[in-house]
């Protein structure tokens, strides 16, 4: 990778891991659900 010569924040880490699951995947897991449930609903 390419060195970057800007300086890192102190709050900001070397590597950005994920070891939860983030919001938006649960945000976008429901809105999934909640869709099919209308298309189902709407099509039964």
């Amino acid at each position: 990778m390419n060195e970057s010569k800007k300086t890192r924040p102190s709050h900001v880490p070397e590597e950005n891991v994920y070891n939860k699951m983030h919001w938006t995947i649960v945000l976008a897991l429901i809105s999934v659900a909640a869709a099919v449930y209308v298309f189902v609903q709407s099509n039964g």
